[in-house]
């Protein structure tokens, strides 16, 4: 659909439910343009650009967003941090480094306009930065375009011009080939940022699937994406679900303008026509092989001929390969003809496309769980079989809509004891825990025989809720093989990592064990925190060799909190434990793209956590963020994972440069320990720390590191020593105990924390290169940094600068990050601790009564400290303090 959506401006549509209100957030973030938006600042750079930008996009791609997001942020003071641009960006990831400049004068000029200005422009010669900034430049009239061509010529001014695809002048082409302006070229927004648009639009209240369906929709055009969420808030089709959540009823959204620009696209076509667009529409993808069967050649080809069919080229495929499907043109085109399709009709078609597909066994797992849709859709009942076998390949799909679904329809057509195993599988991977647990108190009162097979998925539901006395409960009902399985993962998310090794190890060696698989991802997991990554890599070749041997994984195993499908996770795991970082971050990173492309719920926000995490590691805090921030639209829906997620997005948080009145930070109050205790311990301390509290900081770091060495938990006492090294705080008595580490990013970061502690300058520098060759980019620089200070104490200058360098190379791939350690990179004279929480906080907006009153002391002695800060650091003020603190 290539036409234009026109809508008019609104003051943000709103739905009342009962006594809830939903309201469509005029202006979200901006999602999915930062490389885009880096390259044109860069090109506006008064010294190192060219003439200008000129953006080039279809209709509806958001063109004018992204030049106004430019615009307020090369007029700011010239970092692309600041700005009220880059703090509605603050959620979403960084910026890409780019090279300050003085802020730009900005005209925003209208096409008929621009003749006017450029001509006084070329007589005033003014050196001043200035940017001319023109929406729609496609109309600006042919004398007006060589002004424009005489102003890049002379560098007057630089441009901005953003334009249609298909209505760029004769004239700009050479402009972009000789270099005078950068052509950045907007095609629609990739999936995920379609998704993050549509979810931030309504503020993050609604549900993934409803996201997915509106993203699906709007094919990553913004424009018709808010022309959709405008239409379902004034049908009313939002609707309010349990848990508060928002979710997109069955129904199409449409406005007028949505309706016209349907009414274009079909009303011309043919009875046949349409006819066949709808029978492809039902069955998207609709099988290539097949349709060719039920439907006309001619009819086909008509329709593809009119652009109404999306077909893929056939030199795409190997020979003889079936493979290829046939959807409709446009998804919103697709949605409109489902929705049209009158009851009886549908029946036929789908009842059509049933009997056209191969015998059974020779169709594709996709093949099955599609037809066993279509007889539900029809008002058949599937053969129970195929019920089954359908739910249990949704599941291992990760499609949990569709699993949900067909489990509840084969409970009530075959209430058998498979049906109700399925049926409590998919409650479970779609965190309904209440469904859950009402079920199986249903199931046991009619149906008692069928009790044992539900035992073990409510006694894990219970454990991701975190009732933990309720899954003992249930365990003590379990048969032995069962219950040591469900030991182990009681244990693992307890933190009691040795005693989860245990358990899982004895269920790991059974072959035959039904959890033989989460038993070893358990082990795997619990030796990494134990400090034992490289035999946690031992196990994983293991494992996969088993699971490559066996096939097809068990039907419900998907569905499981250490599901086969989580090796890959837990791989990453212990690569990042031994030091391969980078390996860590790309197998996460094609784990967490797979899911995302498949729109799997609930699996996209555990894997883009695991790679949150990842990222984290290697020190690219702002990029790890969005992962870090659950909503109904992006959420794992089990406790622990959720406050794992709460844990590192302040952790996060305290990472990144001060602002002053910026967001209030997640006290974490409510949490307590598990398997996530030492990182918890750690966040907590970094906001002690931040709000000068440094005696509490030290507290909560030292009673977690003597918690995970009476444990066993090394690699937890190594995080703990290594964050009061990056904290400036006492180091732990037990740092220079002999501990048995197994990975060389783990005794780096031990050898970090002692070195940080002795001042031992040989033993800081062998740390830095140890973790910069692991990937932990941020950790060394940090260490860079430690170790420039340390020999400019010893009077090694010219040591201390090269030092001061490495440091600044390795922050240059980390984006935007202001630790303790980088406070003040560079500097000559050496600030005392005190001076340092000074002025940390007064960076933060904090007066110097405020400051006083959490430190303890006066005003006047806080005054008396930021003078002699000032002093020594060149600071002029709290606002330059703060650009020194992140510099």
């Amino acid at each position: 659909m290539a036409s234009t959506v026109h809508t008019a401006p609104s003051a943000g549509p709103y739905l009342i439910h009962g006594s809830a209100e939903l309201t469509m957030v005029d202006r979200p973030a901006l999602v999915g343009r930062d490389r885009e938006l880096c390259l044109a600042l860069r090109a506006l750079h008064p010294s190192t650009g060219p003439g200008g930008v000129l953006i080039v996009g279809a209709p509806g791609v958001g063109k004018t967003r992204l030049g106004e997001e430019i615009v307020a942020a090369a007029s700011s003071s010239g970092d692309p941090g600041g700005g009220p641009a880059a703090e509605d960006r603050s959620a979403e990831g960084a910026l890409p480094a780019v090279p300050r400049a003085t802020a730009h004068h900005v005209e925003h000029l209208t096409p008929w306009g621009v003749r006017a200005a450029a001509q006084r422009l070329l007589r005033a010669a003014s050196r001043r930065p200035r940017i001319l900034w023109v929406d729609d430049a496609h109309l600006v009239p042919p004398d007006g375009l060589e002004s424009l061509r005489e102003l890049v010529h002379q560098r007057q001014a630089r441009l901005l011009l953003a334009v249609t695809a298909d209505e760029v002048p004769a004239h700009f082409p050479p402009l972009w080939k000789d270099q005078h302006l950068v052509r950045v070229d907007l095609g629609p927004l990739d999936v995920l940022s379609t998704r993050r648009l549509a979810s931030a639009l309504l503020d993050h209240q609604l549900t993934q699937p409803s996201v997915v369906r509106l993203a699906t929709m709007s094919a990553g055009n913004p424009l018709l994406l808010r022309e959709l969420v405008r239409a379902a808030l004034a049908q009313n089709l939002l609707v309010q679900d349990d848990s508060q959540a928002w979710r997109l009823g069955s129904g199409v959204p449409g406005s007028r303008a949505l309706r016209e620009l349907v009414a274009r696209r079909l009303s011309p076509l043919s009875d046949d026509c349409r006819q066949v667009l709808e029978l492809i529409a039902l069955a998207e993808p609709a099988p290539l092989h097949v349709l060719e069967k039920i439907a006309p050649a001619d009819t086909l080809l008509a329709l593809e001929d009119q652009g109404l069919l999306r077909v893929p080229d056939p030199r795409g495929h190997r020979t003889g390969q079936d493979g290829s499907s046939v959807t409709v043109a446009h998804p919103y085109l697709g949605h409109v003809l489902r929705q049209s399709v009158a009851p009886l009709r549908r029946r036929h078609y789908l009842r059509t496309w049933a009997a056209a597909l191969p015998p059974l066994d020779a169709r594709r797992p996709v093949d099955r769980v599609r037809l066993t849709q279509w007889h539900l859709d029809a008002g058949d009942i599937p053969e129970q079989g195929l019920l089954l076998d359908s739910v249990a390949q949704a599941l291992r799909d990760h499609d949990v809509p569709t699993a949900v679904r067909l489990a509840a329809a084969a409970w009530d057509a075959h209430p058998t004891a498979a049906a109700a195993e399925l049926n409590a599988r998919a409650m479970f991977a779609a965190a309904a825990f209440q469904d859950l647990h009402d079920f199986v108190a249903k199931v046991g009162l009619g149906h008692p025989e069928h009790a044992t097979l539900l035992a073990p998925v409510e006694a894990r539901a219970y454990l991701v809720e975190g009732r933990y006395e309720e899954a003992d409960r249930v365990a003590r009902e379990l048969a032995d093989g069962q219950c040591v399985a469900l030991a182990a993962v009681t244990a693992f998310l307890r933190g009691r990592f040795s005693d989860a090794l245990h358990h899982a190890e004895g269920v790991c060696r059974d072959h035959t064990a039904p959890y033989w698989m989460e038993a070893g991802l358990i082990a795997m997991g619990s030796l990494c925190r134990l400090g034992r990554p490289h035999d946690a890599l031992d196990l994983y070749a293991d494992l996969r060799e088993r699971r490559d041997l066996r096939g097809v994984p068990a039907p419900g195993e998907p569905s499981l909190p250490f599901g086969e499908d989580s090796l890959e996770e837990m791989h990453a795991l212990a690569l990042l434990g031994v030091g391969r970082l980078e390996d860590a971050e790309t197998v996460l990173t094609g784990e967490y793209r797979r899911v995302t492309q498949r729109s799997c719920v609930r699996v996209d926000a555990q894997r883009g956590l695991a790679l949150g995490i990842a990222l984290q590691e290697r020190g690219r805090v702002r990029d790890a963020l969005p992962h870090f921030a659950f909503t109904p639209a992006y959420q794992v829906g089990w406790q622990p994972w959720h406050a794992k997620a709460r844990i590192h997005s302040a952790l996060a948080h305290s990472s990144l440069p001060p602002t002053p009145h910026g967001q209030v930070a997640d006290r974490l109050d409510d949490l307590e320990g598990g398997f996530y205790g030492a990182e918890l311990a750690v966040a907590r301390a970094w906001q002690a720390h931040r709000r000068g509290d440094q005696d509490v900081a030290t507290g909560l770091l030292h009673a977690a590191g003597d918690a995970a060495l009476d444990d066993g938990r090394y690699a937890d006492a190594v995080l703990v020593f290594h964050e009061l090294a990056r904290l400036g705080l006492p180091a732990h008595p037990a740092v220079d105990r002999d501990i048995p580490l197994q990975g060389a990013f783990l005794r780096g970061r031990l050898h970090l924390a002692r070195a940080v502690s002795s001042g031992d300058v040989k033993q800081l520098g062998q740390a830095c290169r140890v973790l910069a060759d692991a990937g932990a980019l941020l950790y060394a620089a940090e260490g860079y940094a430690e170790l420039a200070r340390l020999q400019r104490r010893c009077g090694k200058d010219r040591a201390a600068t090269a030092s001061t360098a490495q440091a600044r190379s390795l922050l240059a791939q980390c984006g935007e990050v202001a630790t303790p350690p980088l406070h003040f990179l560079g500097e000559t004279a050496a600030l005392s601790p005190r001076e340092r929480t000074v002025a940390r906080l007064a960076a933060q907006g904090l007066t110097d009564k405020e400051i006083a009153g959490q430190l303890v002391v006066s005003p006047r002695t806080v005054s008396n400290t930021l003078y002699r800060i000032y002093q020594k650091v060149g600071a002029s003020d709290r606002r330059h303090l703060r650009r020194l603190l992140s510099s």
